[in-house]
């Protein structure tokens, strides 16, 4: 990991849009943590821990709301300025210590930093602070990659989350915004106190700016709290401008006053900064946005593969009951079957929404595979080759993600073959935190939950909106009633009536499985080239896969295995295989994918009525329309994941579980725009192509 002064630099020189400029910690004699850049310190060492508890615990009144939450109830904080990490801690703590234990309750934490601290440093700085060492020593293990963007730690099984955002604060609580269309800024409140902290006004000016101020505003539930150490004049009359009822109370220590108090939503803001907020509530079509609808207390999920699975899990650990519906008589039996999946990704330099989410779902699924009680594989590296075509491109990546060193590094083939343990002949990006897993064992182990039924064997076949929810209609005679639905069960989904418009695709894969006796030598890590190569899984080496976009059928081919084996041995000279392809075992299976190739995550939308209510951007993309999507209530998809199901089925479970349950996304609004269902019927309309 490069240190702060090399980051900086970088970022100066860099024009990647993942580099941060990361924290300059200049410790001192007294070892208090101050910022190189803001002349500030991050807290008292004689009194930090006790001005938090004391500025942001108690003024919030944290203690009585923690206790008083009822059943299945999210508590969401947050914070301008995630610092060391101590007002994260404190509160966590106080949760622990007051909330109501015979509830289903979370803590969901929000904080947005913009110069985040190397990992050395926060564990430095944590460690002056002996009571907090067991939350400490968690945070310090799912510490995220300093790369910017939107980064989801959970805790405590999941009643505890972080979202750390790697941005500039105006930029990073603007992206939580769900919609910036005027009419429908109610559906932005989330957050029930605020702890508005960062370093003070008159060296950090940015983090007390107007634009600041608005998010927070709009952000805020009714009644939402909120609690700084200032009584700077100029944020005292911005919160009141904007809904906030302002208390100046005695501050900590040798400070004599601080503000405190709660939205009220009666803002009056000044007619120059009225215009600013509504040239900023630009969004003149919501058509993502659905109707906020109760939280469901039992879920159907179709598709027991990585998607229906991870979805479960993600809805149980929120104390949701889940009924999981498989046609096929065990998990992952479909395109999510292979006795191997690779976690990987593939970089790109430049930030299109394609690869923001790979990026932002490999990263999530590294953290999230090192906290399962038993890994089903092993993360032991992957080495993605560059061919010596793709020298540009290898140049530009390695410039883009330099001072990543710790998840991804640029190495030669000389490194790539010693990390491998065999002759490579080409450069690669080596990920040592990815590597394979059996995907039928990681789906039984997900399952293991009291709110997840699985019921194998059960085929839908009718699914039916009813008054107050759904009924699902199986093959063999069964049916299900539900207050809401996740479809996960790839291309199948299409088959039903209000999901017939949806232009999903199939792409035929088929993998060969080699004895490992026939192989020499193997590989110590997942190699991926036009195809991939892993570790033995137990007397079996796979190699993949082809990629057909005509065939449905998953017959087995000689000439997929020959097409495999060529791939293989001209990526990889050195591999000696002793019998031919036709000898070779085989799996086929239909991915189901998307046109763009992102994954479909979001509320289903009713077709007909979405292309009525939106129809005048066929004629004006920038149309006004006072209206937000038309969805069936209830009704979501987790589809199209192609052959990264391994690396993005936990990101996308996480985002249908926090829609239905109406809590902060783990994803910008943009991406979750470039996620929705509807996004093809919304081109189709624009680009005058009706959708098929």
């Amino acid at each position: 990991m490069a240190d702060p002064k090399t980051a900086t630099e970088l970022v100066q020189n860099s024009n990647s849009p993942y580099q941060l400029q990361t924290a300059s910690i200049d410790w001192g004699d007294d070892n208090v943590p101050r910022s190189s850049l803001y002349g500030d310190v991050y807290y008292c060492r004689e009194h930090g821990l006790a001005e938090t508890r004391y500025v942001f615990l108690e003024q919030n009144h944290l203690p009585a709301r923690f206790s008083a939450l009822g059943e299945h109830s999210t508590f969401t904080i947050a914070e301008t300025g995630f610092g060391t990490g101590l007002n994260f801690l404190a509160a966590w703590q106080l949760w622990r210590k007051h909330k109501n234990t015979t509830t289903n309750t979370r803590l969901h934490f929000v904080s947005v930093e913009k110069h985040p601290l190397h990992k050395t440093d926060l564990e430095r700085a944590l460690a002056q602070w002996p009571e907090l060492s067991e939350l400490s020593a968690e945070l310090l293990a799912h510490y995220p990659e300093l790369i910017a963007g939107q980064h989801r730690l959970q805790f405590d099984d999941g009643a505890v989350v972080l979202d750390l955002l790697f941005a500039d604060t105006e930029q990073g609580f603007d992206s939580l915004l769900r919609s910036l269309h005027p009419h429908f800024t109610s559906a932005n409140a989330l957050i029930d106190a605020w702890f508005l902290d960062g370093f003070a006004p008159g060296t950090n000016p940015g983090m007390w700016s107007e634009p600041l101020l608005n998010s927070v505003a709009t952000l805020s539930k009714p009644d939402c709290s909120f609690a700084t150490f200032t009584a700077a004049g100029f944020v005292k009359r911005g919160l009141q401008q904007r809904g906030f009822t302002v208390e100046k109370v005695a501050g900590f220590g040798r400070k004599r006053d601080m503000l405190r108090g709660r939205f009220t939503g009666a803002a009056n803001p000044p007619p120059d900064q009225a215009s600013r907020t509504r040239r900023r509530l630009v969004e003149n079509a919501a058509w993502h946005l659905a109707a906020v609808q109760p939280r469901p207390a039992m879920v159907a999920v179709v598709g027991a593969g990585l998607a229906g699975c991870s979805t479960a899990a993600a809805l149980a650990r929120r104390g949701i009951k889940v009924t999981l519906l498989e046609h096929h008589d065990d998990v992952a039996a479909g395109a999510s079957g292979n006795p191997q999946a690779i976690l990987y990704t593939k970089l790109s330099h430049q930030a299109g929404q394609l690869n923001q989410f790979a990026l932002a779902s490999f990263l999530y699924a590294c953290r999230f595979y090192r906290t399962l009680p038993e890994l089903p594989g092993e993360l032991c590296g992957v080495l993605q080759l560059m061919g010596l075509h793709q020298q540009d491109q290898f140049d530009k990546l390695q410039s883009a993600f330099s001072d990543q060193g710790n998840w991804c590094r640029f190495v030669s083939a000389e490194q790539a073959g010693t990390i491998a343990g065999l002759p490579l002949t080409a450069p690669a990006v080596y990920f040592p935190q990815a590597g394979w897993l059996r995907p039928a064992e990681l789906c039984r182990q997900l399952l293991v939950h009291r709110h997840i039924t699985w019921l194998p064997g059960h085929t839908l076949s009718h699914l039916q909106q009813e008054k107050n929810g759904w009924v699902l209609q199986c093959d063999n005679g069964a049916r299900f009633s539900a207050d809401a639905v996740v479809l996960a069960n790839s291309h199948h989904a299409k088959q039903l009536p209000q999901l017939a418009h949806l232009p999903l695709k199939t792409i035929r894969g088929q993998l060969s499985i080699l004895p490992a006796s026939d192989v020499s030598p193997h590989s110590r890590t997942v190699i991926c080239h036009e195809g991939y190569i892993a570790p033995p899984v137990g007397d079996k080496i796979v190699v993949g896969a082809s990629y057909d976009t005509q065939s449905q059928s998953t017959a087995l081919r000689d000439e997929d295995n020959l097409d495999n084996l060529r791939k293989l041995q001209e990526a990889i000279p050195a591999i000696a295989i002793k019998h031919s392809p036709q000898t070779w075992q085989a799996r086929a299976a239909l991915r189901c994918t998307s046109p763009d190739y992102l994954p479909i995550v979001g509320p289903a939308p009713i077709a007909e009525q979405q292309r009525s209510a939106f129809a005048p951007l066929a004629k004006d993309a920038r149309a006004i329309i006072d209206q937000h999507g038309l969805y069936y209530p209830g009704l979501y998809l987790n589809l199209a994941h192609g052959s990264r199901g391994l690396t993005s089925t936990p990101l996308a479970a996480e985002i249908i579980a926090s829609q239905l349950c109406h809590e902060v996304s783990p994803l910008s609004r943009d991406l979750l725009r470039a996620l929705s269902p509807s996004r093809f019927l919304m081109r189709s309309l624009i680009r005058g192509v009706k959708a098929s």
